[in-house]
């Protein structure tokens, strides 16, 4: 394996009554495959969101690939080259299969102001039919979509930009033997 790509370094996190994350230390090498075990209420899930800027870690740092990365959100995460599919629903409903995907990174789709949907539509099909799931349109509402083409939409929106690092927090439960 590579070179350490990512460092977790005294991460904590507490919540009222909970101290969830007790200065955790953790490294990831390139190309590394990790899967984090223990029970409900571990911290696994929290360590990820406090990584991923879904929760504020209250102290520590992360550093990836020798930068020191703060995300306050999912969106500041992904530029930063963090992404997650979390095990709940992450996708917004009302919105259609391809503002899902571009979500906070409509920009590239946006000149004086206005959005080329038709050419973000079509990017964001591009995707799926790259990933084998032609059957989902991205013109489409998300809601029109069950739970499990919803989690292959998110998959999709959190690997289409090549992130450096992608967490997977159970996803697969969601997801059919297809």
């Amino acid at each position: 394996m590579g070179e350490v790509i990512l460092t977790m370094k005294d991460i904590d996190k507490s919540f009222p009554g909970v101290h969830a994350l007790d200065h955790v230390n953790f490294e990831v090498k390139r190309g590394e495959v990790h899967a984090l075990m223990g029970e409900n209420g571990a911290g696994k899930s929290t360590l990820m969101k406090v990584l991923t800027g879904i929760y504020q870690k209250d102290s520590g740092k992360f550093i990836l690939e020798g930068k020191e990365i703060t995300a306050t959100n999912q969106v500041e995460a992904n530029h930063q080259g963090v992404a997650i599919i979390v095990q709940e629903i992450g996708t917004l409903s009302g919105l259609t299969v391809a503002e899902n995907i571009f979500l906070g990174n409509e920009d590239q789709f946006t000149k004086c102001g206005i959005k080329n949907t038709a050419a973000m539509n079509k990017k964001a099909q591009e995707y799926l039919d790259s990933y084998g799931f032609n059957y989902i349109d991205a013109t489409k509402v998300i809601d029109d979509y069950n739970f499990e083409d919803r989690k292959l939409v998110e998959i999709v929106k959190s690997t289409y930009f090549n992130p450096k690092v992608l967490v997977v927090d159970e996803t697969t439960t969601a997801l059919g033997q297809k």
